[in-house]
């Protein structure tokens, strides 16, 4: 017989040892008030794309084949290198190397020397690289004095030079306008009329559960597919809502016993951890996916609502249980 403590204590476990899996891991896109967009590459060159990812984290360049392209760092020395066959290189002796490592900017060693000859080190192959550069976007948590939401930031160019030519991409940054609540509010109605609607039939909260589960599964799925993988798209943004469906899956099948209430218990935990790992999003302008903003604050309030009101429901399920009837 599994005793309810230890049934609880391996919940609890299994989400400690999961929410920090999704922290620990580099610094990937994450909500923000801020859009960075670029309005020109000067003088125009074919061959050459670039885009801003990840809400306004990363700047991306895409070199077509047979192109040169060095990108200059902050103290005007070779940062990366694209080369005809489409190999990436990154500048081991530039300072840009390890200020880029971090959205609002790292520490740069000693040896990281830009006056020092380029010490090159293979980062993606294909002619696409992906990388915070701190000219393409708002450098500071706190919002910019003296300007209104709507407002523009910045401007700012990042020189490159293409096979030989020298070459500007431009980018503006903008504070952008605070977003909508209604998703939040429809979100969480729709995850409280899941929640009655399991009360009603056959008060299984477990099924509510699992269908957020599986909502929660796909919107993270969608985010991690958004990212391009050198930007450190997490895991735990898809992996901990499929387990957690997982886990309902299993408790559905099991019926009314203990080991049952204890998984759904699991599952609501995980997913409450979920929601709190991607709170952020529901209150910034931006989210780092390519999915409809009001699709994923929407599945998240909603899974917010389901989650706690499915904890509670399997705790007391769990200790009104008779002993020995797990």
């Amino acid at each position: 017989m599994i005793r309810r403590p230890t049934l609880v204590a391996v919940a609890i476990g299994v989400v400690g040892a999961l929410a920090p899996a999704g922290v620990a891991l580099a610094d990937p896109a994450r909500p923000t008030d801020y859009g960075s967009q670029i309005t020109a590459i000067e003088p125009a060159v074919p061959g050459i794309t670039a885009e801003i990812v990840g809400g306004d984290s990363f700047l991306r360049l895409v070199v077509e084949p047979g192109n040169e392209v060095v990108v200059t760092g902050y103290a005007q020395e070779p940062y990366l290198h694209f080369d005809p066959a489409g190999v990436v290189t990154e500048n081991e002796h530039s300072p840009a190397t390890f200020l880029n490592a971090s959205r609002y900017g790292a520490t740069a060693p000693a040896g990281a020397d830009p006056t020092l000859p380029p010490d090159w080190k293979i980062v993606a192959t294909g002619g696409a690289y992906s990388w915070h550069d701190h000219r393409a976007h708002w450098m500071s948590p706190n919002p910019p004095s003296g300007v209104a939401r709507g407002g523009e930031v910045q401007s700012s160019d990042v020189p490159i030079v293409v096979n030989g030519t020298p070459v500007v991409i431009k980018v503006v940054t903008t504070y952008l306008p605070e977003p909508s609540r209604l998703p939040l509010a429809v979100g969480a109605a729709i995850g409280l009329a899941l929640v009655l609607l399991a009360l009603f039939w056959r008060r299984r909260t477990g099924g509510a559960l699992l269908v957020v589960a599986l909502a929660a599964t796909g919107i993270g799925w969608w985010q991690f597919q958004s990212l391009p993988s050198e930007t450190g798209p997490l895991l735990v943004w898809w992996v901990l809502p499929a387990v957690a469906a997982v886990s309902l899956l299993v408790a559905l099948a099991l019926g009314k016993r203990l080991v049952s209430y204890a998984l759904v218990l699991l599952a609501a935990l995980e997913l409450a951890v979920w929601v709190w790992l991607r709170r952020d999003g529901a209150f910034r302008a931006v989210i780092p996916t390519d999915a409809p903003f009001w699709l994923d604050r929407g599945v998240m309030a909603a899974t917010a609502v389901v989650a706690v009101a499915a904890a509670i429901a399997a705790g007391v399920a769990m200790f009104r249980l008779p002993v020995g009837d797990g």
